[in-house]
């Protein structure tokens, strides 16, 4: 009886297999969601459309430049503007519609013009020269330093994304010009127009 209650020799213990945890189902969510958030923030990023870019590059007053006797016409009412505008988007083309340019002097219009609508592409450079017929009373203001040119932009652009385009986006830059006694641009050259918050005058 004994040896029939006595273990086999030969026989092993049973070894019990334990599965390997697996992940859970929270973090697979947690997961799933961080790359749909992060991959919204990049698509929003590369479809968010950055304002162009003006810079006025040169600046001329005939009437001003008493020292070249081939440019020089006092009674010459003009000021000639050097515009270049810069699509600084990587993907995306901008409609120009309704671009008014206005100089002042001490808060006072003294001319405008305006230029005509155009299409440009990504990453382009597209240059402009503007005549203005302006008042000959702010010369003296100007060329004493006492009252600097400001040159106003206003126009309303569209956004080519693709196949589609955004809805109007208003624009109003300015820029502040100190002008010689020569007629020409003094100090600083390529100035940028900043965005300053006013409302256009046109609809």
């Amino acid at each position: 009886m004994a040896d029939d209650l006595e273990e086999p020799s030969g026989s092993q213990p049973i070894l019990q297999q334990t599965s390997e945890p697996k992940p859970s189902i929270y973090v697979w969510i947690f997961q799933v969601v961080s790359v749909l958030i992060l991959s919204s923030v990049v698509i929003w990023l590369c479809l968010t459309p950055k304002s162009p870019i003006c810079i006025i590059t040169h600046a001329y007053i005939p009437a001003l430049d008493g020292g070249n006797s081939t440019s020089y016409h006092p009674h010459n009412t003009s000021i000639l503007l050097n515009f270049e505008f810069l699509n600084p988007n990587k993907r995306m083309g901008i409609y120009y519609k309704d671009i008014c340019i206005t100089l002042y002097c001490s808060d006072a219009v003294i001319g405008s013009n305006s230029l005509p609508d155009f299409y440009q592409g990504y990453r382009m450079t597209t240059a402009y020269e503007v005549l203005v017929s302006a008042d000959r009373q702010f010369c003296k203001g100007i060329t004493d330093g006492t009252a600097p040119l400001k040159v106003c932009l206003e126009s309303v652009v569209k956004y080519k994304i693709f196949r589609s385009k955004t809805k109007h986006h208003r624009l109003f830059n300015e820029a502040y010009l100190r002008i010689g006694s020569n007629g020409r641009m003094s100090g600083e050259k390529n100035i940028k127009l900043m965005h300053h918050k006013c409302k256009l005058t046109k609809n």
